[in-house]
């Protein structure tokens, strides 16, 4: 199971029931512009005894009649779903979505708009065929119009194509009818029509992104090929020298009168838990660098790919939080088939958010990790405060492997293997200060306020010249 869920949807598609609308009400009917004309034109056919026109007057209040009712069955037991062939992707890949209209009943529907929003992210191949949005420049509507039959059902096939890393939601879609001659109309917003679809990561093979294809983390470098699980004790013996103070068994000692060490299960399982710092700057003020923070969710999900085709459990945890989240989130290293659903899922999720800084967090989520994992720390900077961290992590008998994704290399840590791998476009531009601090100045000011203060601000400005030369 991964974080969202899909199952949910699809059986709300499979057992989708038509849409009960209530219809116009009768005072939209009273209000209507026609019958207003139409009660003066059967008051004027009164008075001057008119027949011709008592007969057009008695058609307009038929055909106002008929509209008002066909209206209101507009919308009733109408279905519009959507059906998708999956719904996680990676970028660039394109994909159908087939929208079904169906009308269950026996009056024909003679027009009807859907009005669907739509991420732009994950809309149509054409960019064309969406209607932007003014309050959201990442939406868009995807509108389609039909004519319906009595029970006929429509299908229409868009092509999709899936843009970038993220979580997107489908919806809602508003559905608008009336009646034949467009005199009521009718609209629905429905708010249960939402789906969600995953883009993931791209994966990468390990040499493009600047790693060695055979053992990145020095896992065969280690004497031992038989890895021991510090979860499971299978007994105690005698204390050696090379034995670590953590696998005392203290009440065997006790015991026994000398120091007595646990003997743990072999393994030949590797752990690896990747270490995400979701703050591209180290900097807070400058906010947020997109195509840093893309760059390392691809570096981590290709890392996650190769180590759980190696055989390693592979888990994950980061200083970022997931979308609609506000905690940050870990996954316990593990090697089950929907490992990798998990961790992609939650590298599609990640936000801007950044919960706490890296290298307290690092401290903190230590002793959650388990002993003899590999702690692989992926960073777009790498500080003094940081720096610190790993070398705690070292000293208490971690083994880490850092990875550098700044421009600037890494400085040089002892017994930590460190790679260097650069992102390939330039860093944004550091903001003027000045100019910040100008903006925040006018912030609280009208309009009206701050055209006065600049016009006088430039007004001084070219006054000093000519000051000096009179002077």
């Amino acid at each position: 199971m991964g974080f969202f869920d899909f199952e949910s949807a699809e059986r709300e598609e499979l057992s989708v029931q038509p849409i009960q609308g209530r219809g116009d009400t009768l005072r939209a009917l009273l209000d209507h512009r026609w019958l207003s004309l139409a009660v003066i034109m059967l008051v004027v056919a009164v008075l001057a005894q008119i027949k011709a026109l008592l007969a057009a007057v008695a058609f307009m209040l038929v055909v106002l009649l008929v509209s008002w009712l066909w209206s209101r069955s507009s919308l009733r037991r109408l279905v519009y779903s959507r059906e998708f062939p999956y719904r996680r992707f990676f970028p660039d890949e394109q994909f159908d979505v087939q929208l079904r209209v169906e009308n269950r009943k026996l009056l024909p529907i003679s027009w009807l708009q859907a009005e669907d929003e739509w991420p732009i992210n994950v809309g149509p191949a054409n960019d064309l065929s969406l209607a932007r949005t003014e309050h959201d420049p990442d939406a868009g509507y995807l509108i389609n119009t039909y004519s319906l039959r009595s029970y006929e059902r429509i299908r229409r096939r868009t092509a999709l194509l899936a843009r970038q890393r993220g979580v997107y939601e489908i919806g809602p879609v508003q559905l608008v009818s009336g009646d034949l001659f467009s005199l009521f109309d009718r609209k629905i917003v429905l708010t249960s029509r939402r789906e969600v679809l995953i883009v993931y990561p791209r994966i990468r093979p390990l040499p493009e992104l600047g790693l060695p294809l055979k053992d990145p983390f020095g896992d065969r470098r280690v004497q031992q090929r038989l890895f021991e699980d510090p979860s499971r004790t299978m007994g105690v013996r005698d204390y050696a020298p090379q034995d670590s103070f953590r696998h005392i068994h203290w009440k065997a000692t006790a015991r026994v009168g000398s120091l007595q060490t646990r003997v743990y299960e072999p393994t030949r399982s590797q752990r690896t838990v990747l270490c995400l710092n979701v703050a591209t700057f180290e900097q807070y003020w400058r906010g947020v660098w997109p195509a840093m923070l893309e760059y390392e969710m691809e570096l981590a999900a290709s890392l996650a790919s190769w180590g759980l085709e190696q055989g390693h459990s592979v888990g994950m945890i980061a200083n970022g939080t997931l979308a609609h989240a506000d905690q940050p989130f870990r996954i316990p290293p593990s090697r089950s088939p929907e490992q990798l659903t998990r961790l992609l899922e939650a590298l599609a999720a990640v936000s801007y958010f950044v919960s706490s800084s890296y290298d307290r967090f690092l401290l903190d989520e230590s002793p959650r990790i388990p002993w003899g994992a590999t702690l692989v720390l992926i960073t777009p900077f790498l500080n003094d405060a940081i720096a610190a961290s790993i070398l705690r992590l070292r000293d208490s008998g971690r083994r880490v492997v850092l990875l550098a994704l700044a421009k600037t290399g890494p400085p040089y840590i002892p017994g930590v293997l460190t790679y260097h791998l650069p992102i390939s476009e330039d860093e944004p531009p550091i903001p003027d200060e000045d100019s910040a601090d100008d903006e925040s100045a006018y912030a609280d000011l009208t309009p009206r306020q701050r055209y006065l203060l600049r016009r006088s601000e430039e007004e001084a400005a070219h006054a000093r010249p000519t000051d000096r030369v009179s002077g």
